[in-house]
């Protein structure tokens, strides 16, 4: 026996040997696709040897496009090994067909996903459902879930396929139809076999093989008593489709599956004190039930108590998920990194740098940090360079990537500008994947915090613009971030100028307090007579010391003027204005507001400086307050209002009134606080959420004080509730807490 021909049977490969075989036959790629009933990119993949174990239906289907003899297609196998042997398997060999099993835990807080996919799938045939989401949302539970429901409506009709290791159009045909006990290789095929039994086609994990949706819309043309319900971390784009995106789950909701997991690790029952701890532990898993198991599981051999002390410093659960879960889902890390294995290079690049913001973000703090090489110098920030302009374009690109993948979801902020935010647990395990470049990411957020700061400080203290001040404190982790690196990389004078752009607006909408800890991570001595001037002012600002805030501001003041700096030197001269009222030194008082008047008249431009001219007439209204002279208060702050709309300007004196009324309370100045309060009212209408949320808190706080709980508890409700009361009834009740605050002060 000639053994010769075996050995160099063998050493052809399968991708050489259908290459010769259609080469043989004059075929071009197209053409043998369109006989096999394959695409050309499958076809040129296998010759490519790129798909080196195809699968057996399509070892026949090229077999019988290219007519081969029994000896070819014997060799065509051969080259297979042990893959071969199964693609000469009859396909009239009987099949069984898969079903979906239940759901193996008991699913908490997704009635109303599975009654919206109940509705859609059983009122629509035809229907593609693709539920969407993060990895670890729930999406195969809430998907056998509905298909339990669906199924006593389609007994015997309900097939279930996993996806997860395909990758081509043609393996997850393939994958289907043996689901559904069929033998067919073509989606005319398949179609036929579901014909007339209503079927509902269970596909999970798609995200791998998206490319597969035009079959599945094919299928259903050809097979319209048949539906689909799909689960991607993707939507696959076909005009069939509708996409039901599954959320996290709420804090309710999260807490009992918590608890529920917990009980089923065996934990014992819980203490006193664990229930705080529960609730706290789910925060940092924002409702991801793949989360929530894992942090369950870690919780149940340490104790919550025990586990909450150390969870801000794992970057890593101690105790991995269920054995019975793919290896994909048995750590978050593993979760997403499987998502990132699908993103573009552009993408997964942009995925860690996001992590090292906090909170959420805008578009423009993502334009900033897609850059790897933005230059140290905060002086950079004046004008982006060219490689920030091609940065711009290829992270919104990025971005739109990763919001599809669910990596990234918009933000629930209702402000002027679309924010994005990674969920915490995505956040914490893209760290673990990919933790270089955060230096790099730092330094492009310091710039485009020194940026914006310019940008929105100058909008404000320009134009008055409050939808600026809203920015300012949407972005104030970002913007805290980009202070941090200013000053732990040295720039203390360009740290100093960020503080000064962004003080004013924290201190409208009440973070004093975080103002005063950015004051105090500089030392004036490492800052230049510029850099010193703006650190006092904005000390000056966030102190609720009056004698502290007046040496600080007149000093600020006074340096101002060395370095002509007139906009600083007016801004500190009204604050020290103001710290002497509170001295009770009223000349002192006014001489401050006439010499920023004077600068302001002779010096600014106020149509450029509105902050100054509104503020001026807002500060002689404060000095008429503490004088008694409530009228005449009320005809300056009046002024300050007319001021601002004769200069077009969006300043909004009601809100400067309510953060002095908060200042006057926390001085047990209670009636002056009422006063303002009431004042601010009659300046603007509270209808709009933001100065209503404002005034109200400031009045349930003085209504409180007052010892008067029940206008306490209706303010906190005229916070947030809409619609607002009517502004009659908001005027009554803001007069009704003049007088109370009167009678206690004595002064009724």
């Amino acid at each position: 026996m000639n053994d010769s021909a075996g050995p160099a049977r063998k050493a052809i490969s399968f991708a050489a040997l259908l290459r010769d075989l259609r080469e043989a036959r004059s075929l071009t790629q197209q053409e043998l696709a369109a006989a096999a009933r394959l695409s050309v990119d499958a076809v040129s993949s296998l010759e490519r040897g790129r798909r080196a174990q195809p699968q057996p239906h399509t070892v026949r289907m090229l077999a019988r496009a290219l007519q081969l003899r029994e000896a070819d297609r014997m060799a065509l196998l051969s080259s297979l090994g042990r893959a071969g042997n199964v693609a000469l398997e009859m396909p009239s060999r009987k099949r069984t067909p898969r079903t979906p099993s239940p759901s193996s835990v008991e699913v908490v807080g997704r009635d109303d996903e599975v009654a919206e996919i109940v509705d859609v799938l059983g009122t629509a045939p035809g229907r593609l459902v693709t539920l969407t989401g993060p990895g670890g949302v729930g999406k195969t539970t809430v998907a056998l879930v509905a298909a339990d429901v669906l199924a006593a409506e389609r007994p015997g009709a309900v097939y279930f396929a996993d996806l997860t290791d395909t990758a081509e159009p043609d393996d997850a045909l393939a994958a289907v139809a043996h689901a559904a006990a069929c033998a067919a290789d073509t989606v005319t095929g398949l179609a036929e076999h579901l014909a007339g039994t209503s079927a509902l086609l269970v596909l999970d994990n798609l995200e791998r093989v998206t490319a597969f949706g035009p079959h599945l819309a094919e299928l259903l043309t050809a097979s319209p008593d048949t539906v689909i319900l799909a689960t991607s971390r993707v939507p696959l784009r076909v005009r069939r489709e509708r996409e039901i995106r599954i959320a996290p789950l709420g804090p309710s909701a999260a807490e009992q599956l918590f608890g529920e997991r917990l009980a089923a690790a065996g934990a014992p029952p819980m203490g006193r004190g664990d229930d705080s701890a529960v609730t706290q532990l789910c925060r940092p898993t924002d409702g991801l039930p793949l989360a929530i198991e894992l942090m369950a599981a870690a919780a149940a051999r340490l104790g919550p108590p025990a586990l909450l002390e150390r969870i801000d410093t794992l970057t890593e659960l101690p105790v991995a998920g269920p054995q019975d879960l793919p290896a994909r889902q048995r750590t978050m890390a593993a979760t997403v990194e499987w998502s990132c294995q699908m993103l573009s290079p552009a993408a997964q690049r942009l995925l860690p740098r996001l992590s090292v913001l906090p909170g959420s973000f805008s578009l423009d703090t993502v334009d900033a940090i897609a850059a790897p090489d933005a230059a140290d110098a905060p002086d950079a920030a004046d004008a982006p360079d060219a490689a920030d302009a091609v940065g711009a374009v290829g992270a919104v690109g990025a971005l739109a990537e990763l919001i599809e993948h669910s990596l990234v979801a918009r933000a629930d902020d209702a402000g002027p500008v679309t924010r994005y935010r990674l969920l915490e647990p995505i956040r914490r395990a893209v760290e673990t994947l990919e933790p270089a470049g955060q230096e790099n990411v730092r330094r492009g957020v310091a710039r485009w915090a020194l940026r914006a700061g310019r940008e929105h400080g100058a909008r404000i203290r320009g134009r008055g613009d409050m939808a600026a001040v809203e920015r300012v404190e949407t972005d104030r982790h970002v913007l805290r971030l980009g202070f941090d690196h200013l000053v732990e990389t040295g720039q203390y004078n360009a740290a100093a100028e960020l503080l000064w752009w962004v003080w004013l607006p924290l201190w409208m909408t009440g973070h004093t307090h975080e103002t005063l800890a950015w004051t105090n991570r500089l030392h004036e001595d490492d800052l230049s007579e510029h850099g010193r001037a703006r650190w006092l002012m904005a000390r000056a600002g966030s102190n609720r010391v009056a004698a502290d805030l007046f040496t600080t501001a007149e000093r600020a003041m006074r340096l101002a003027e060395r370095i002509d700096d007139t906009s600083l030197a007016a801004e500190a001269a009204i604050f020290a204005s103001a710290a002497a009222l509170r001295l009770e030194d009223f000349d002192g008082s006014q001489t401050l507001l006439a010499r920023a008047e004077v600068l302001m008249k002779k010096r600014l431009d106020v149509e450029r400086d509105v902050w100054t001219a509104v503020n001026v007439p807002i500060g002689y209204g404060d000095g008429a307050l503490l004088r008694g002279d409530r009228a005449a208060a009320a005809r300056h702050w009046r002024t300050a209002a007319d001021t601002a709309r004769k200069l077009g300007s969006e300043f909004s004196v009601p809100a400067v009134l309510a953060e002095c009324a908060q200042a006057a309370r926390s001085e047990g100045r209670l009636d002056d606080a009422a006063v303002m309060l009431a004042a601010a009212a009659e300046l603007s209408p509270l209808q709009d959420e933001r100065p209503r949320t404002h005034l109200a808190g400031v009045a349930a706080a003085v209504s409180a004080d007052l010892g008067d709980v029940a206008s306490a508890q209706w303010w906190e409700g005229v916070a947030g509730s809409e619609p607002a009361p009517g502004s009659d009834q908001l005027g009554e009740r803001l007069r009704e807490l003049v007088r109370r605050a009167e009678t206690v002060s004595g002064r009724d």
